[in-house]
């Protein structure tokens, strides 16, 4: 009977340890499984945090490649644009070295245009003679000025010529005063274009025009009166148009 219990005893023992032994084993294997999963879920949220910080870095890498390109388009675009300027600037150099060139040629014709000019309302009919001798002496004061391009003188010089061309082609009526036997009088002056100049005095007694034969001024017949008159007249468009018979001196000797 004391076996018996002895063995059961050591029977319940060796139960009780198994029992033990298996409920350690159950909890280290818990343990490890709760351990295993913590480690996974620790390892994931590293993972998934790569993976976010992968994602980004690839996004910024994406814009980073992005505006290379675009950089890349833009400096293109500079290069041609500054290959255009450098174009440009070649060209406004070579045409300011033309207009210097053409500068020296312009000042010393626009000088002689000038001269001539002078010369030849000197030898034409002495009509207005104080404005235009003005007017060419004002060129004259014009070429030394600074501050007047090349450009605009030469225009002022041809605006000049201009003028002189239309006394050809029109008739005109102005008082004037002019020495005659010793006296300085006023009289009325009618230029029939560049072909005759003619005076009378305000009361008709004096009636005469310019001798280009003898570039002097000549008494005219009385019977020249009234045409000379009428001539004034249509000038100041006090009249109409009309046929005047008046004489004409050619120039010829």
């Amino acid at each position: 009977m004391v076996r018996k219990g002895l063995s059961n005893a050591i029977l319940s023992s060796l139960l009780l340890t198994s029992s033990f032994a298996m409920a350690t084993s159950t909890n280290d294997v818990v343990s490890a499984v709760e351990s295993k999963n913590n480690a996974g879920q620790a390892s994931q949220q590293k993972i998934d945090q790569y993976s976010e910080q992968t994602e980004g870095m690839l996004a910024e890498y994406k814009a980073v490649l992005r505006q290379l390109d675009s950089m890349r388009i833009y400096n293109n675009q500079l290069d041609r644009m500054v290959s255009s300027q450098n174009s440009e600037v070649a060209s406004l150099e070579k045409q300011i070295n033309q207009i210097d060139q053409t500068a020296m040629e312009i000042v010393p014709l626009t000088l002689k245009m000038i001269d001539s000019l002078d010369q030849f309302v000197q030898l034409d009919l002495p009509f207005q003679l104080n404005e235009r001798e003005k007017r060419i002496a004002s060129l004259r004061e014009m070429m030394d000025r600074a501050d007047v391009t090349t450009s605009e003188k030469f225009r002022r010089v041809l605006e000049a010529y201009q003028i002189e061309e239309g006394f050809s082609r029109n008739i005109e009526a102005y008082k004037a005063s002019m020495e005659r036997d010793g006296d300085v009088k006023t009289y009325d002056f009618l230029r029939v274009g560049r072909t005759a100049l003619f005076y009378q005095s305000p009361d008709g007694a004096e009636t005469g025009m310019w001798n280009k034969q003898t570039n002097q001024w000549e008494s005219l017949p009385e019977g020249y009166r009234d045409a000379v008159e009428q001539g004034l007249r249509i000038a100041k468009k006090q009249a109409p148009p009309a046929l005047i018979e008046l004489p004409v001196f050619t120039g010829e000797k």
